[in-house]
């Protein structure tokens, strides 16, 4: 553990938050230091507490603690269970205000304003809150009502790029805008922050999920602007470079990614292969390479395919030329680039979790003075609620008895099933099943059973 004081250290953050970008967001800023308290309703958490994957394929009577999902976002936090929808509730959420720094929630653009909690009335109480309120579009405008969540928001701003001409437009694999969102929250956060520094103000950050993603095709975006040019999707090719693709290489399911961006490099690279269907002198511009990029590829192809992908990247790479290797996530946590920075963190979980160690990814920078970490792994439901009641609030052994007969906070039980819980729209008390690793291989969901998968924690 680093002992050294961290660059949030001493900012008291509430999150009351479902799914992925904002306890993301949190998790970012509580490596950096800041306390967050995750307040929860027990009986309506948080989705991602219902998704898996769960501890070897077993969610287990407290699976509410155990999903992968949830563990991997919400991590340096402490948890507490409170039900806003009390009177009694939303008076200790703003006594929890009184006494915290920033307020971050990611209800629908309604639900504060209903509950009486929304920024102008928790400013009466705390004049220089701060307040994040993520959303799908904003608290304003014609779709402030709209549902949002990562791939509805990431087709109505990049979908119509990603994939092939002749295809449907296509998701960028996991929920790729979410950590998009998450990490233009933590500036928007740390920017409201020094400006109250320096001024004394809060403020109220209406933050977009939609407008967070969009600058992600600025190019496309500039090329209406400047050109009225309206660009397709193309798959792995780019509109400026050739060749550029994705080939197969030997092994399963094994392919790199190659781009060539300049004449020069075209060269090195007919050198490198050593065959006469590759040569400079064929296709000696790029203009020459874009009007036959299929022939190209299928040269390509027939070069890369005899080697393993680390051989044809190791080959590229020693003459300067962009090529990666595709990773799976095996090879990802055993790189030796993440390794060598330290970027993979095993923590240890809380043993009422049963979940032991595990490996999650840390932070993607390394600070010379102020380096974050991963404070503590992700807390059971509830765990701090006698901290958060007892030295946060004040509240006495008979006060926090009533609170938990009156169902406004749920008594934290160690390895136990929450009782009632409803997950989404899931019915009360339904639990989450875990499919057989065959299961999922045979729906094409895995592609293999890797049953020494334990070994990549224990030499981790």
């Amino acid at each position: 553990m680093n002992d050294k004081l961290l660059p949030l250290q001493g900012v008291r953050i509430i999150e009351t938050s479902d799914i992925l970008a904002l306890p993301m967001a949190m998790s970012i800023l509580g490596d950096m230091g800041a306390e967050i308290i995750h307040v929860e309703y027990a009986q309506r958490p948080n989705f991602y507490r219902f998704l898996g994957p769960f501890p070897e394929g077993d969610p287990g009577i407290n699976w509410h603690d155990r999903s992968g999902a949830f563990n991997g976002s919400n991590r340096s936090k402490k948890s507490f269970t409170l039900n806003l929808s009390e009177d009694s509730g939303r008076d200790l959420f703003k006594h929890l205000v009184s006494i915290s720094d920033i307020v971050a929630e990611n209800f629908s653009a309604r639900v504060m304003t209903n509950l009486g909690l929304n920024y102008e009335k928790l400013k009466e109480i705390k004049p220089d809150l701060i307040m994040l309120s993520n959303s799908g579009y904003g608290h304003t405008g014609p779709w402030k009502d709209y549902v949002g969540m990562a791939q509805v928001i990431e087709a109505a701003t990049t979908s119509h790029l990603t994939g092939f001409s002749d295809k449907t437009p296509s998701k960028a694999g996991q929920s790729i805008m979410d950590l998009v969102v998450a990490w233009n929250i933590v500036s928007a956060i740390n920017m409201a922050l020094f400006h109250r520094n320096k001024t004394g103000e809060g403020q109220w950050i209406d933050h977009s999920m939609l407008e967070a993603c969009t600058p992600i095709i600025s190019s496309p975006l500039l090329d209406v602007a400047y050109n009225d040019k309206y660009i397709q999707r193309n798959g792995n090719r780019h509109n400026t470079y050739a060749p550029q693709g994705c080939y197969p290489c030997k092994g399963n399911d094994d392919w790199f990614v190659l781009t060539i961006k300049s004449d020069d490099e075209w060269g090195k690279f007919c050198d490198l292969v050593n065959h006469e269907s590759l040569s400079v002198n064929k296709y000696p511009k790029n203009i020459d390479r874009m009007t036959n990029h299929e022939e190209i590829d299928n040269q390509i192809k027939n070069w890369s395919q005899n080697l393993t992908k680390q051989e044809v990247v190791e080959k590229l790479q020693s003459i300067n030329i962009a090529a990666a290797p595709v990773n799976n996530s095996r090879d990802l946590l055993l790189d030796k680039q993440y390794k060598h920075r330290e970027f993979f963190e095993q923590v240890d979980h809380f043993e009422e979790t049963n979940i032991g160690k595990r490996i999650y990814s840390g932070l993607p920078f390394n600070m010379s003075k102020t380096n974050g970490f991963i404070q503590n792994p992700t807390a059971p439901l509830g765990f701090h609620n006698t901290y958060v009641l007892t030295e946060l609030l004040g509240l006495d052994e008979d006060n926090i008895l009533d609170l938990e007969d009156d169902e406004v906070v749920s008594e934290y039980k160690s390895g136990t099933e929450v009782q009632d819980m409803r997950v989404g729209n899931m019915p009360a008390g339904y639990k989450p099943a875990s499919p057989s690793n065959q299961s999922l291989i045979d729906r094409g969901d895995v592609r293999e059973d890797d049953t020494n998968y334990k070994n990549i924690i224990e030499e981790f």
